[in-house]
């Protein structure tokens, strides 16, 4: 099995954590929420199907009715020091949020979703992937501990039909059922050494 890089997904999650802390607890009312399903679309739209192209992702963002983030909220995290351009979702008073950047990376951030509905739906959407002939490869599965709330990270490796090149895909979810920041994340991966002898026949690393 390749060997899968690590430190941009811990990064998102401390990236998340921290954009998110002190943002939860600022309006005691219900905010309306869209579904897990509506938000898995949006990045599988948004930044899958293009592969992370920049100017893909912000055509789809403004036919969509996406509008630029509000300047109140700290979207540096989630561009991750990179050029790139932040969006809204629109109709909905809890934050859903798709950063994209100039390397290809490409971020849907939803705050108080559940993070098991968003897991189940991001697995559809990728099992769907892979039912019309897309390359979806399970990298990581494992449970982590972050800011103090336990965190499912699932990534899969990714290559279009037709494609070259190969792209991580992830969610970064919450275990627990209420709400929390939830993290979706798409961004090129890194290469597949090559097998070698001492592998043994068929073995890829």
């Amino acid at each position: 099995m390749p060997v899968v890089r690590r430190s941009t997904i811990a990064a998102l999650v401390v990236a998340v954590c921290g954009a998110t802390q002190g943002q939860e607890a600022r309006s005691p009312d219900e905010p309306t929420r869209p579904s897990a399903e509506a938000v898995v679309r949006a990045f599988v739209e948004a930044c899958v199907m293009p592969e992370g192209e920049l100017t893909a992702a912000v055509d789809w963002a403004i036919n969509h009715g996406f509008s630029p983030a509000d300047q109140a909220i700290d979207v540096r995290p989630l561009l991750g020091g990179q050029p790139g351009n932040v969006f809204t979702m629109p109709d909905t008073s809890a934050p859903v949020l798709l950063a994209v950047t100039t390397d290809r990376r490409c971020t849907v951030w939803a705050e108080r979703m559940s993070g098991p509905s968003l897991r189940r739906a991001f697995q559809q959407a990728t099992a769907q992937l892979a039912t019309r002939g897309a390359r979806v490869q399970p990298m990581v599965d494992r449970t982590i501990e972050r800011a103090g709330a336990w965190r499912q990270h699932l990534q899969l490796r990714y290559r279009r039909v037709g494609g070259s090149h190969d792209f991580g895909i992830a969610a970064v979810t919450t275990v627990a059922a209420t709400a929390g920041s939830q993290a979706l994340h798409f961004a090129p991966a890194p290469p597949t050494p090559p097998a070698t002898e001492a592998d043994g026949p068929g073995v890829t690393r």
